[in-house]
């Protein structure tokens, strides 16, 4: 007596762990592979065309904001003079400062604001 097996049969499950394993049927065999190894390329999606162009803008992005904000090379010499007590050493520490410029628009309205770099040094 012979039994069928369908794989409609089989109970279903809610999620997949990275130890679960996955049937794959071959040309060749059936086999194996580890859900933590399934890797579904970029090729092989329909979303692939949505993912690099917003990678396009997100470098973009990302380059305006390093250049216009976070290029040392605009900061303004000297900040605010800045001084602290030092419980380690009987003299002062002194920090040294820049300010970053950062201009925002909102509704229209051009305002720069400041970002505080600061480096300190031992005053002898």
């Amino acid at each position: 007596m012979s039994t069928e097996l369908s794989i409609k049969q089989l109970p279903a499950i809610t999620e997949i762990n990275n130890d679960d394993l996955i049937l794959v049927q071959t040309s060749n065999s059936t086999n194996t592979l580890k859900f933590e190894n399934f890797v579904v390329g970029l090729e092989n999606t329909t979303f692939s065309p949505t993912i690099c162009a917003n990678t396009t803008s997100i470098d973009y992005i990302s380059s305006v904001i390093d250049t216009t904000f976070f290029d040392v090379g605009n900061a303004v010499d000297p900040g605010p003079g800045l001084l602290t007590d030092n419980v380690d050493d009987m003299f002062l520490s002194a920090f040294n400062s820049f300010r970053l410029p950062i201009t925002i628009t909102s509704d229209g309205t051009k305002k720069v604001y400041y970002f505080l770099l600061s480096g300190g040094h031992v005053i002898t």
